[in-house]
């Protein structure tokens, strides 16, 4: 199993607030801070067709004893992992996050940046504001 920069460049994680996430069974929406050195702020990023997903209480400390390659505060992209054996024909991806006090697991086929703001915010309330004004829009109530 190793653990390497994705492909894609996102910016980076700031060491302060923990994200938030929003799974609407299909994709998974991740809403963090921006370390102030790439301009403070808050970004969201959208997983697609997510296979699976988790939340762990696992400290930047703790990262030597977890089960997967993670960085502290950074994406890290696993490889050889039987995370993603199952589901061969997809052709999944599997990342590992870390966060200050959390590291999220998400396996996925496409991610993007779907939102980035300078506000000085705290990500659950950027990300239920981004919700509202983008995704419920896309599904009225009946």
């Amino acid at each position: 199993m190793e653990g390497i920069q994705p492909t894609e460049t996102f910016p980076l994680i700031g060491t302060v607030e923990n994200p938030a996430l929003f799974s609407d069974g299909r994709d998974l929406f991740l809403s963090y801070e921006i370390a102030p050195a790439a301009g403070d702020g808050i970004a969201i990023l959208r997983f697609s067709d997510v296979i699976h997903f988790e939340q762990n209480p696992i400290n930047v400390e703790g990262l030597r004893d977890a089960l997967f390659p993670t960085k502290p505060w950074d994406f890290t992209e696993v490889l050889g992992s039987d995370r993603t054996i199952e589901w061969k024909a997809l052709e999944p991806r599997f990342w590992t996050i870390s966060f200050n006090d959390v590291t999220v697991e998400v396996v996925f086929s496409k991610v993007h940046k779907v939102h980035e703001t300078r506000e000085i915010i705290r990500p659950p309330e950027a990300l239920a504001g981004f919700l509202r004004r983008n995704v419920a829009s896309d599904h009225p109530q009946r």
